[in-house]
């Protein structure tokens, strides 16, 4: 019983970590764009996938949002 209870505060702990996760790695989009030069093309990529990782998260889909987001980052050049 405690190895069940403890599994499960686990869980659903990594989840409050990925969804509080997503808005700081939109801020370093955010900030990030202010300062990056891009073509135009990958200005509009790292745009809509912002907006996606936006998306996701309102819709409680943290993983789908890092994951956009990280795709954003990495045509950034950002960590």
């Amino acid at each position: 019983m405690k190895k069940w209870l403890i599994a499960t505060t686990l869980i659903c702990t990594s989840g409050i970590a990925w969804a509080h996760g997503c808005p700081g790695e939109m801020k370093k989009i955010d900030t990030a764009l202010l300062a990056t030069q891009l073509s135009p093309q990958n200005m509009t990529k790292v745009k809509d996938l912002r907006a996606k990782g936006e998306e996701f998260h309102k819709a409680g889909k943290h993983t789908e949002s890092m994951t956009a987001l990280a795709e954003a980052k990495k045509i950034m050049g950002i960590q």
